[in-house]
């Protein structure tokens, strides 16, 4: 629950984890209907080479889904003008997937951010107001003189 000058905001947290498991139960479902996939990549990109990332005999790379499944929520407050916030529900899905390369393999961890729900809280406007970004808040305290 958030309280902002007046304005009261509950998040319905059953229909939150029921969005959630519902989620991963889809997302579940569809990793196991994919088969190890595969593509060919240039050497180069293989070895993390900026410079030769586009040359080189090809490799045959496999990706396998490992089917694992974590489901979370992530929430943001940005600063939307002098009397708004801006209120932010994202779903955090991670998920593994196994990376296979001749000779070697290796885990990796795959994370897809989506939006669920956005609100803006009006408040007040304030009196006064006085907005300094923080990268010019060192030019405004000086340094102590000893």
């Amino acid at each position: 629950m958030v309280k902002s000058s007046g304005f009261v905001h509950i998040d319905n947290t059953i229909l939150m984890n029921k969005i959630a498991s519902d989620v991963a139960i889809e997302v579940q479902q569809q990793l196991k209907q994919i088969k190890t996939t595969s593509a060919n990549v240039p050497l180069g990109t293989a070895f993390k080479s900026s410079i030769l990332a586009k040359y080189g005999p090809k490799l045959k790379i496999g990706v396998q889904p490992v089917g694992i499944v974590n489901v979370d929520f992530k929430t943001e407050f940005d600063s939307s003008g002098i009397n708004q916030t801006r209120h932010r529900i994202y779903l955090i899905i991670k998920t593994k997937v196994r990376v296979i390369i001749p000779f070697t393999s290796s885990y990796k961890e795959v994370l897809s951010q989506m939006p669920v729900c956005e609100t803006i809280v009006v408040g007040r406007v304030p009196q006064n107001y006085v907005n300094v970004p923080k990268e010019e808040i060192g030019n405004l305290i000086e340094p102590s003189v000893e």
